[in-house]
């Protein structure tokens, strides 16, 4: 019988873990489950998350940059500012302004989504796991938001090839956030570089294009 008591309170107990302390996916499906047939805004995400959330915004937004047209991609940089600055001056936690949180969306739309598009993120958390605790670091993290911030920067000029690699490096940096995992944040860094400068190059390139299709177009009936 006592046994039987211990075991139901053990049982509990793991019920009541939070959310945050489950694997990402894990935490944002039971957060949603507790929103069923309602409407959920951004800032109820994030303050669910709790330390976790700038990881997940990096993980959303820097998702959505990569797989989404040019234009639309170039939008999502915009949270991805607004975030990052806030880590890198020194925020434990993202916060959404007020003027910018009246949106709300359905939690089973969101959820439905996840579930679709769970088994690629389950593949990444097998991997991540928390370890190389100083990568994971306050310092480490703002030097990470400051990375993401300069990403978003050239997600947000439109072009070809700006927000793919941009995108991922982000998305990454949210992983190893989230999960607390200094090898990922070390792969995070040495993508970040390689999608800077890939994402940078792809920007210049349109531009040296666009200036030589510029300088071949015939101005004289004009003057």
């Amino acid at each position: 019988m006592g046994d039987t008591a211990a075991m139901t309170d053990e049982d509990s107990g793991q019920r009541r873990q939070p959310a945050t302390d489950a694997p990402l996916h894990e935490a944002l499906l039971h957060l949603l489950d507790r929103f069923q047939g309602r409407d959920i805004r951004l800032s109820d995400l994030l303050d669910a998350m709790g330390h976790r959330g700038f990881g997940f915004v990096y993980i959303l937004f820097g998702m959505l940059a990569a797989v989404l047209p040019t234009g639309l991609c170039s939008l999502m940089a915009v949270p991805v500012l607004l975030f990052s600055a806030q880590q890198a001056a020194g925020h434990a936690r993202p916060y959404m302004p007020a003027r910018f949180d009246g949106k709300r969306f359905p939690a089973q739309a969101i959820q439905s989504g996840l579930q679709r598009r769970q088994h690629w993120i389950r593949r990444l958390e097998r991997f991540a796991k928390p370890r190389w605790a100083p990568m994971t670091s306050a310092p480490v993290n703002r030097v990470a938001a400051l990375f993401c911030l300069l990403l978003a920067l050239v997600i947000l000029a439109p072009g070809p090839f700006t927000n793919v690699p941009p995108g991922i490096a982000i998305a990454l940096f949210g992983f190893a956030m989230a999960e607390r995992d200094g090898l990922l944040m070390a792969i995070s860094f040495v993508t970040g570089v390689l999608g800077f400068v890939v994402g940078l190059s792809a920007l210049i390139a349109t531009a040296l294009l666009v200036w030589s299709w510029i300088g071949q177009i015939d101005l004289t009936p004009l003057i």
